[in-house]
């Protein structure tokens, strides 16, 4: 099997400001992020160099949706493998997609108990006033079938991809919590605004066709991921040399952190670890069994601490990367068993 590489990006840091665990969040100089080269071999071929999307949903609201994702599979399909075209009159695999559901639920407000309470502006108010979080949400299931022209099945699989992200800024979600309901607004650009329907449609669609061309070619991305920050610096140097191992063992071995939603970040960077050290095995199984750990980490890591919105990514991301190469550890196993002569 090819190799999976991984390669590491420093960014700048700056030693004499100090601030708590976290990823450097409103400074950008302070962020501290590695590159990592996400390889995904597909789960199956496509026959000849012709395909075929045909998208439905029985639910005529979602029609829309099922038309951007139809477009979307296409030209992710195009993307990753430049040797296939589309050819809809004579397709020689024919990739068929039926979305069931599709929900973006209005804001849910909710209260944050790890920020700052606002300031009291007379002695009458001695309570501290808890500032106003949002999570905005949504979700989109389906289910996706690959078979030759002849009718033939090469895969099929359901998928659900989710989004979710929490706003804990009082100021900006009175500002900017009017977009919702309105898709078609321009697109929020600060990276803690609140998402419009729109916006939170096209995540969904992208993620959605994303998992649905990494089972029918094979994938090469980049991906920038962020390094938590704080009492844990001193390990990071492990990472941007990609030395995964050290970088795994030190983090395992020192003592926890003293608050959970602090020692979340703890957790965080060691799934980092774990999920690189996946990317670059040589084999399906070794890959999966570090993408196992990865997946742990990172749910104990969101579970101490909610808030940290930039947990939820990471488990989108391993969890595509670990259902691949369970398929392809199966699949392994079959080969080694039936070459060894076992039924």
């Amino acid at each position: 099997m090819r190799r999976l590489v991984f390669t590491g990006l420093l960014v700048v840091f700056v030693p004499f400001l100090t601030f708590g665990q976290g990823f450097g969040q409103g400074i950008a100089k302070l962020k501290k992020t590695v590159t990592l080269e996400r390889k995904l071999p597909a789960a199956v071929q496509l026959p000849g160099s012709t395909f075929a999307v045909k998208a439905t949903a029985p639910n005529p609201q979602y029609r829309d949706v099922a038309e951007k994702l139809r477009q979307m599979v296409e030209t992710e399909l195009v993307r990753f493998n430049s040797q296939l075209s589309p050819n809809p009159d004579a397709p020689d695999s024919i990739v068929t997609l039926t979305v069931s559901n599709f929900n973006v639920p209005p804001p849910v407000a909710t209260s944050d108990p790890y920020a700052a309470p606002l300031a009291v502006g007379n002695k009458k108010n001695s309570a501290p006033q808890q500032p106003t979080a949002y999570t905005i949400s949504g979700t989109l299931a389906l289910t996706y079938q690959a078979k030759t022209r002849a009718g033939r099945s090469l895969d099929a699989q359901p998928f659900t991809v989710k989004f979710a992200e929490e706003i804990n800024t009082a100021s900006k979600t009175k500002e900017l919590i009017g977009k919702i309901p309105h898709p078609g607004k321009s697109k929020a650009t600060e990276e803690d605004h609140v998402r419009t329907v729109g916006d939170v449609e096209q995540i969904l669609v992208t993620r959605a066709a994303e998992r649905v061309a990494a089972r029918l070619v094979n994938t090469d991305e980049r991906v920038e991921a962020l390094l938590a920050r704080g009492a844990l610096d001193e390990y990071n140097r492990y990472a941007e040399a990609g030395q995964w191992t050290d970088f795994v063992e030190k983090l395992e071995t020192m003592p926890p952190l003293p608050r959970a939603e602090d020692d979340a970040y703890r957790l965080y960077n060691i799934g980092l670890g774990n999920e690189a050290l996946g990317y670059k095995a040589t084999t399906p199984d070794a890959a999966r069994r570090d993408f196992d750990k990865a997946v742990i980490e990172y749910r104990k890591a969101s579970e101490a601490n909610p808030h940290e919105k930039y947990f939820l990514e990471p488990i989108n991301r391993i969890e595509v990367a670990l259902e691949h190469y369970k398929k392809l550890a199966t699949a392994d196993a079959a080969t080694k068993s039936k070459k060894a002569g076992k039924p």
